[in-house]
């Protein structure tokens, strides 16, 4: 039996027994306060099983049947399916106690097509069947719904569902199904892929004709102080009778940019403003939202912030990205970057650092399944903010996006002369860069970043002396430059400070990440996160529950 055949038979089994369980446990009174709960969340991932059988392996349209969706993603597939069919073994068991004793197929329902007798089959139907399965079977295991069983049952729905639906995501990317309609369908929203499907939507679109610099003001000036990188302020809209909270980002404008304005190029600064401009409308799309603990611990979502649009500051020479400022932020609390954190405070706890791994790491696979790219991953585009009202401990937030696009989109290979942000590049990128901007150029750069964290130092201590001595990059001697560099991080990544401080697991993540092969296409860097997702996200989940 081939792999798409053997998937949705053990998809159909996962749906029967889902089923009976709804079935059986919709009269337990003992649930108390909990049953509510339990019901809605039972149902959702009934839901979530039915439609990802209609839009994976559906007849004519499945997904899963698409020549482009290579075997190594069906088999993760698969293999998510089997843990979850594994978990419900038990009241498989249980539901198996009624062969024989099922009804026939009314009547009326015989002659049915095969979309109606499904809706019966696992609608009216079943419940019929239940009630006759209650007066003839044996008696059930209830120990296993009980309240404590069924909460341990429905983690475990969660878990793996989560994983299907990120693997969903890969899918969608891989055969360009996601489209405005689907985006905007009930079975979208049913799986919970609305918002990846309107972000890899976006990508392939242009920003509107009229869509441009924001044409209102802050409130008060924005001046960056010592050992400040993000700062917060106020927006107010051009009327000013609206405001807003926000982050700001400061964007310097390049030589080229700088030029043009000082000579009143006016067409050509626009030109060059470009891919901000495409940028923070990219960056518009949708993002996840009441982040929490156990997001981080367990979750695929992205841990990033809305970002409501750019000022042009010409006569500063600079523009302003605003960012929306999370709910939770209190009216005198700071915006530090983890690379502040770092620098200034005590470490965080062995737990706190896994987790910030691990939202990092699950943030960049989110992004690259979205078909965007970060560029520029490091401690000082990090932002530690509060979680959901009810976490004390902050949460990462990647921002300081250099300009996002396609990856299939060209890009200019522009000199960069900076010794510090290139000490988070890969060798392609370091310095003048020899290739156009891939995935694996983030994953080497999160590698970096991830080290930082296990250390709990940051690259600028590192490497203090040579930014003391030689900030910036001779173009000529960037192949030996970073020869050095990358051999210092290598030894720091297979050293025993880090291995002491977050356990060999740990160590061999940041490995990976700094010698993840290269892509040979898009649809290879698209496959391989499912890889990153297994060797990297995933392998951080165990340390983020300490």
């Amino acid at each position: 039996m081939d792999l798409f055949s053997t998937s949705l038979e053990i998809i159909s089994l996962i749906y029967e027994t889902t089923v009976f369980i709804r079935e059986v446990t919709a009269e337990i009174k003992e649930y108390g306060s909990a049953k509510r709960d339990i019901s809605e969340r039972l149902e959702h991932e009934l839901v979530f099983v039915e439609t990802f059988t209609d839009v994976c392996f559906g007849e004519e349209r499945g997904l899963l049947r698409d020549s482009r969706v290579r075997d190594s993603v069906k088999r993760d597939v698969q293999h998510c399916l089997d843990a979850l069919s594994q978990a419900l073994g038990a009241y498989r068991v249980e539901a198996s106690k009624f062969a024989g004793v099922v009804p026939e197929i009314a009547g009326d329902a015989k002659d049915m097509d095969a979309g109606a007798k499904k809706k019966w089959k696992f609608g009216n139907g079943m419940r019929t069947r239940c009630q006759t399965w209650r007066k003839k079977a044996s008696p059930l295991e209830w120990a296993l719904f009980g309240k404590e069983a069924m909460e341990a049952l429905l983690l475990h729905y969660t878990e793996w569902t989560d994983r299907l639906r990120q693997t969903l995501s890969i899918i969608l990317l891989l055969v360009g199904n996601s489209t405005p309609g689907f985006a905007a369908s009930s079975q979208a929203v049913d799986l919970g892929v609305k918002e990846v499907s309107e972000r890899q939507i976006r990508v392939h679109s242009q920003p509107p004709e009229n869509y441009d610099a924001l044409d209102g003001d802050m409130k008060d000036p924005v001046i960056l102080k010592p050992k400040q990188e993000l700062l917060r302020g106020v927006y107010e809209d051009k009327s000013g009778f609206d405001s807003m909270d926000v982050i700001v980002e400061i964007r310097q404008y390049d030589d080229a940019i700088a030029l043009a304005t000082s000579e009143r190029d006016y067409d050509g600064a626009k030109a060059l403003k470009e891919p901000l401009r495409r940028l923070t409308w990219l960056l518009q799309g949708p993002v996840d939202s009441d982040l929490s603990k156990q997001d981080a611990e367990e979750g695929y979502r992205m841990h990033t912030l809305s970002c409501l649009g750019f000022l042009d500051e010409p006569s500063k020479n600079r523009s302003l990205l605003l960012y929306r400022s999370p709910q939770v932020l209190l009216g005198t609390e700071e915006t530090p970057t983890l690379h502040a954190l770092i620098v200034g405070r005590p470490k965080l706890t062995l737990g706190g650092r896994f987790r910030t791994a691990r939202a990092l790491a699950a943030t960049l696979l989110t992004i690259h399944t979205s078909g965007w790219v970060h560029k520029n991953i490091c401690s000082r585009s990090v932002l530690m903010l509060p979680g959901s009202s009810n976490d004390l401990e902050k949460l990462p937030y990647l921002v300081g996006w250099d300009v996002a696009r396609p990856l299939e989109a060209s890009t200019s290979l522009h000199e960069l002369f900076d010794l510090e942000p290139n000490l988070y590049h890969h060798q392609q990128r370091f310095g003048k860069p020899t290739h156009k901007f891939s995935n694996e150029h983030d994953i080497y750069s999160l590698g970096v970043l991830l080290l930082e964290i296990g250390l709990w130092k940051t690259m600028s201590t590192v490497f203090a002396r040579p930014l003391e001595k030689n900030p910036r990059i001779d173009s000529t001697q960037q192949h030996t430059l970073f020869q050095r560099v990358s051999g210092m991080i290598g030894q720091l990544a297979a050293g025993s400070e880090l291995k002491q401080e977050m356990g060999e697991g740990y160590a061999g993540v940041v490995q990976k990440c700094l010698s993840w092969r290269p892509n040979e296409s898009q649809e290879d860097a698209v496959e391989l996160s499912i890889d990153f997702r297994k060797q990297v996200v995933d392998a951080l989940s165990k340390g983020s529950k300490l």
